[in-house]
């Protein structure tokens, strides 16, 4: 059984692990009607990796796009989204593999809630090489959750490769924003008063665990703050709201230096918040 849904996935130098996330795409109990990679500007093989897989699986299920030069996740994103032709798109990253029942729980909800623009789920799990097929979970019960304008705007409680959208809504990534730019999407949305919902469930695998290297740290936070500032620019929170939220960033930047196990403490108690 096919769904409406474009599967959309930006490639930088992921000769490696692309192979992984495609093939737990094809093993869905439902499968999306399309797949998208854009090579973003590799400077490894990725490009003839992708040819293959497209010819790989049957015709016309994985379309492929070569960005000549890395212009970040975010333009990416809006060129496979610009292309997608069903009506949810689901968002995946080269590194992160589905659990099979993924799409079958998410766009089934999703139909049954057509009010709702965007959902995600519990972030993913870090596993080994090869990701586990489990058990049939479609029987299993699972919260639901709207993530409120106060919720967004303290922590963010999605991972992009846990997102499925409505392909016709009308936002985009901050295609100038390389960090924090889906957290910036996020809140755009929730605090035009559109509805956002967290799934209780766990559904994504990642493999690779990203280096906590400082200048990858401090790039984030900049990015973090830079949203609040954006925020204000467009008068979707006060000077106020601005003020007090960098100055929470700032705190939380502080605490994960100091203290990486208190920060991720901090982190738990807020994703508690938003699944209650």
């Amino acid at each position: 059984m096919e769904t409406s849904i474009s599967v959309v996935i930006p490639c930088y130098n992921c000769s490696n692990t692309i192979e992984r996330a495609v093939d737990s795409i094809a093993k869905q109990s439902l499968n999306p009607v399309e797949v998208i990679l854009i090579n973003d500007g590799s400077k490894d093989n990725t490009w003839e990796i992708l040819q293959k897989l497209q010819n790989k699986y049957e015709k016309n299920w994985i379309k492929i796009i070569d960005l000549k030069s890395n212009s970040g996740p975010s333009v990416a994103r809006n060129v496979g989204w610009d292309l997608a032709t069903q009506d949810y798109i689901a968002f995946l990253d080269a590194d992160n593999a589905w659990h099979p029942e993924k799409i079958a729980f998410q766009y089934l909800w999703m139909c049954a809630n057509p009010h709702v623009l965007v959902c995600g789920h519990e972030p993913p799990r870090s596993i080994s090489n090869s990701y586990p097929l489990e058990p049939t979970l479609l029987n299993k019960e699972f919260k639901t959750c709207a993530v409120t304008k106060n919720q967004i705007l303290m922590s963010n409680p999605f991972e992009t490769s846990s997102i499925m959208l409505r392909r016709d809504i009308n936002y985009r990534f901050d295609s100038g924003q390389r960090y924090c730019e889906d957290y910036f999407l996020w809140m755009q949305i929730c605090l035009d008063n559109h509805s956002l919902y967290l799934l209780d469930l766990q559904l994504t695998y990642v493999y690779k665990i990203p280096k906590s290297l400082s200048s990858n740290l401090v790039k984030m936070r900049l990015g973090d703050i830079s949203n609040f500032w954006k925020l204000w620019k467009s008068e979707k929170i006060t000077f106020q709201n601005m003020i007090f939220l960098t100055g929470i960033s700032l705190l939380k930047f502080i605490i994960l230096l100091i203290s990486p196990k208190f920060h991720a403490n901090i982190k738990y108690f807020l994703s508690s918040i938003h699944n209650n």
